[in-house]
Parts: C-alpha cells; sequence; structure tokens
C-alpha cells in the first residue's frame, strides 16, 4: 500500500512475518514495523500515521496502538484515504464500496452494493477529498462527489482490459487511469461532462409539467 504527502514524502505499508512494515520516503526517511504477523495492510493515510488492516483494525503507527473501524463490513482487501484527512472508502471481498470519515467510524454513504465492483478496485481521491474514483469489473471508472454521496457517480469508460490503478491530477481536472494493455490514459473531468452526467441523472430533465409544478415562477426552459 502507497500514499503521498503533500510535501511528497511517500509512505508505504507491506506484511511481512514480523508485521507491517511502514516505510517513509523524503526529505525524512524511517521505517517502522507495527501490528502483528497475521495483520495484513489495506490502506495507509498520506501521513503515514494510520494503517488500515484487511479486518479494517486501525492502527497508529507511531504508538502501535489498535482500535477496530469500519464496523459491519466484511473483510476489506483495500481501502483509501483522502489526502486532505476528512474520508476514507473501503471495498469488501464482496465488491461492496462505502464512504466513511477518515477514521472509520461513522460510515456516510453506500456507494456500491455488493458484486458490483471488483474484488480489490483501484480507489484514489482527489487532492482536496471532493472526488472519489474506484474501478468496476466492466472495467469502466465510476466518480462520485463526497458532498452529494448518494448520488449515482458518474460513469468513465476506459478500455485496455483490467485497470490497475486511478489518480486525480493535483487540481482534479483530470483523472488518469492505468490498465494492463494501455499504461496510461488521462480523461478530462469538464464542466461539460459535469453537465451531461446531472442530465443524463435526471433522466433528461424537467418536463413542462414538472416544471411547471416544481418552479410555478420561473419561466420554462430546456435544462438539458
Amino acid at each position: 500500500m502507497r500514499a503521498v504527502a503533500v510535501d511528497g514524502t511517500v509512505h508505504t505499508a507491506v506484511g511481512t512475518r514480523k508485521g507491517i512494515r511502514v516505510v517513509r520516503r523524503g526529505p525524512h526517511p524511517g521505517s517502522r514495523t507495527v501490528g502483528t504477523r497475521t495483520d495484513s495492510p489495506s490502506a495507509i493515510d498520506a501521513t503515514g500515521r494510520t494503517v488500515v488492516t484487511v479486518e479494517g483494525v486501525l492502527i497508529d503507527v507511531a504508538t502501535g496502538g489498535r482500535r477496530q473501524g469500519f464496523e459491519g463490513e466484511d473483510l476489506l482487501p483495500i481501502a483509501a484515504f483522502s489526502p486532505d484527512g476528512r474520508f476514507s472508502a473501503a471495498a469488501d471481498v464482496q465488491g461492496r464500496l462505502t464512504l466513511w470519515d477518515a477514521g472509520g467510524r461513522h460510515r456516510i454513504a453506500v456507494l456500491a452494493t455488493a458484486d458490483s465492483t471488483v474484488g480489490r478496485p483501484a480507489l484514489a481521491f482527489s487532492a482536496d477529498g471532493s472526488l472519489l474514483a474506484a474501478s468496476r469489473a466492466d472495467g469502466s471508472v465510476r466518480v462520485w462527489e463526497t458532498a452529494s454521496p448518494r448520488l449515482p457517480g458518474a460513469s468513465l469508460p476506459a478500455g485496455g482490459g483490467p485497470i490497475l490503478a486511478v489518480g486525480f491530477t493535483p487540481g482534479g481536472r483530470e483523472l488518469r487511469i492505468a490498465t494492463a494493455h494501455m499504461p496510461l490514459r488521462s480523461v478530462r473531468l469538464t464542466p461539460v461532462r459535469a453537465a451531461a452526467e446531472v442530465c443524463a441523472r435526471a433522466d433528461g430533465g424537467a418536463t413542462r409539467a414538472e416544471w411547471s409544478r416544481y418552479l410555478p415562477d420561473v419561466p420554462y426552459r430546456h435544462a438539458c
């Protein structure tokens, strides 16, 4: 598992026979082993302070302290923290994807039900935590807005076979997708694309009757 801090420091967490080895590479390199030999990491946060295990246990890297998080979820082979420290996301072995607070205490929303994602989807948050991307079993990528997690995510076709990794550019304007047959592809997250997704969710926009019912004082116009 790998995470990158704002200053470029790279944190990795790898399961070993002695526990989870956490390595920091950057201006102040270092390493530490936490947990037990039976622990397997599913995510590390961008600061390198917290590791999540497959069992949903959060381990404090500095102290080795442990506490259970992500209550009610199955085993979590993959998880992710938002770089801004607000959110976490977890994908269980059944393909269910959920959005949580960063501490794994409060489930915010179920983004995808069981069997709707791959067992180990590629996950990534944008730098400001406003967007979450996850690969799907059909080779596409779905992007959710964390401010409106109960709305369906925007679906982005990827092509090129199974998705290996996803990531946002620093400004969140592009999503980078790596597949087995295509090293890197960029998809622009433009207002035009966003408007098209909104119209698709709204089934083409409001009819005249719906407009008259909900916006009686506003002249009708075709929105999509």
